[in-house]
């Protein structure tokens, strides 16, 4: 009988420590549903998207977990996706215990609090969404120390303050980095800049400050970099004309100084370059013709100088041009009629001279802005050419603050599509065409501070879009047609 009941106990034994090993081994399936579960519990769900959630539930895998995803061999969440749930709350530590999510999307809600650093402990997880929350606070330095198989981190558009974690600079195999519109301030941590498998690195609208600094040409596969709204200063260093695969640079709004880098004309892919609002010196390099495969360009409010480039005829896909700000002298380059793609262009506020190319009313624009320079032109008015141009697509046209002379023609009545016509502060004379009637789409009409004469014609009751009407300092007579009334939209007169 003693044999007996020590064999038993000795089974009893073996059963206790393969349980145990198997335990070890393969972690309660329970894990995933308590992590989840405890997660629920910080969250406010004012539209119940998570009443899914039951702690009942043996496992978070049977497809009826709304925003759950698992891998079908382990039974084990992979992907958290609760974006734009209207979810409120702070993001506590339950999911830390979800040690095999891969993608955890939290965006689009209102989460508030600090940021849990235990998330970025999960071994697994590549993809970290939390953008457009209302998070807040300092991301801590060594949050990204286990980043190994970060692929993808969103922080846009919240409230985080502090340094930008120089831990990021760890994360060899990140390819996208979005820390956009928070308050995040101080140098960027310097690794960052070489992170050669980055291929989207957006910092906008920041306080992120100090200098862009050498060996940017690490960063082989960056396709996009966004540093606008900023205060980044000192000289763009060589480097980025490496980045062969950049399709758009965007380093606006900040104090960088100095002249554009001359290797930046190897980016024959780039579509999108802007350097608004620095203070950039000299004149536009030639090169920038070369860079082809350019859709828009925006040197806007710099301290340029000199002739408007020829070569900017080259780049045929260009749509969006902007020299406006600048020092800019001479007149607009004849090379640029080969621009037929060009839908809007601003070169307000240079010191442009001479007669408004032809060339503009014969192409395809819809937005002219050719404010506060010194362009004049008499004969047959800025408006002249509109006779030549067989189809007209502007929809704004801006040509006020010149020295343009001349009479308005019954020309205007080409511009079908305008919505805002803005010829104040030139010398025109003679009186108001007849043709106004045809400005049929017209929201905003100004033709204040000229030289017209004679009275308001009655065909102004024709532009019936009309919302801002101002025709002050001039020499006009007699009454307003009571034609006016046509026009139920007109607030400014």
């Amino acid at each position: 009988m003693s044999v007996i009941r020590v064999y038993l106990l000795c089974l009893f034994f073996l059963f206790l420590v393969t349980v145990t090993t198997v335990t070890a081994v393969n972690p309660s399936l329970n894990d995933d549903v308590l992590g989840l579960i405890v997660f629920k519990a910080d969250i406010k769900d004012p539209k119940g998207k998570l009443t899914s959630w039951n702690e009942d539930d043996e496992s978070a895998c049977g497809g009826s977990w709304v925003g759950v995803k698992c891998n079908p061999r382990s039974n084990r969440v992979v992907e958290v996706n609760l974006n734009g749930f209207s979810l409120s709350g702070r993001i506590g530590r339950g999911l830390q215990r979800l040690q095999f999510l891969r993608r955890l999307y939290l965006a689009n809600n209102n989460l508030t609090g600090s940021i849990n650093a235990n998330i970025a402990t999960i071994d697994n997880l590549r993809v970290l969404d939390l953008s457009n929350n209302n998070l807040s606070g300092v991301v801590p330095d060594d949050f990204f120390r286990q980043c190994g198989s970060m692929r993808v981190v969103s922080l846009a558009r919240n409230r985080f303050s502090g340094n930008v974690p120089s831990s990021l600079s760890s994360c060899a195999a990140i390819a996208t980095i979005d820390l956009s519109f928070n308050q995040f301030s101080g140098n960027v941590p310097k690794g960052i800049w070489s992170l050669s498998g980055l291929r989207s690195l957006d910092l906008s609208d920041n306080l992120l400050e100090g200098e862009v600094p050498e060996g940017v040409e690490a960063m082989k596969n960056l396709r996009s970099i966004n540093l606008a709204r900023n205060s980044f200063s000192g000289k763009i260093p060589d480097g980025f004309g490496s980045c062969l695969l950049l399709r758009s640079i965007d380093f606006g709004d900040n104090s960088f100084s100095g002249s554009v880098p001359s290797d930046l004309k190897e980016l024959v892919l780039c579509g999108y370059f802007s350097l608004r609002a620095n203070a950039f010196s000299g004149d536009v390099p030639d090169w920038i013709g070369e860079m082809k495969g350019l859709q828009s360009l925006d040197l806007s409010q710099n301290r340029f100088s000199g002739l408007v480039p020829n070569s900017l005829g080259n780049i045929w896909s260009l749509k969006t041009l902007n020299l406006s700000g600048n020092g800019f002298t001479g007149n607009l380059p004849e090379s640029m009629a080969n621009c037929t793609n060009l839908l809007a262009l601003d070169v307000s506020q240079n010191s442009l001279s001479g007669n408004l190319p032809s060339w503009i009313f014969r192409s395809d624009l819809e937005k002219v802005m050719v404010v506060k320079n010194r362009m004049s032109g008499r004969a047959k008015s800025p408006l002249y050419s509109l006779t030549e141009a067989s189809v007209q697509s502007f929809q704004v046209l801006d040509l006020s603050h010149n020295a343009f002379s001349g009479e308005i023609t019954s020309a205007l009545s080409g511009l079908s599509s305008l919505q805002v016509l803005n010829l104040s502060y030139n010398s025109l004379g003679g009186h108001i065409p007849a043709a106004i009637s045809d400005l049929k789409t017209c929201s905003s009409l100004d033709l204040s501070y000229n030289k017209l004469n004679g009275s308001i014609p009655s065909e102004i009751g024709g532009a019936v879009s009309l919302k801002e009407l101002s025709l002050e300092n001039n020499f006009l007579i007699g009454k307003i047609p009571i034609s006016i009334e046509n026009c139920s939209s007109l607030k400014t007169l």
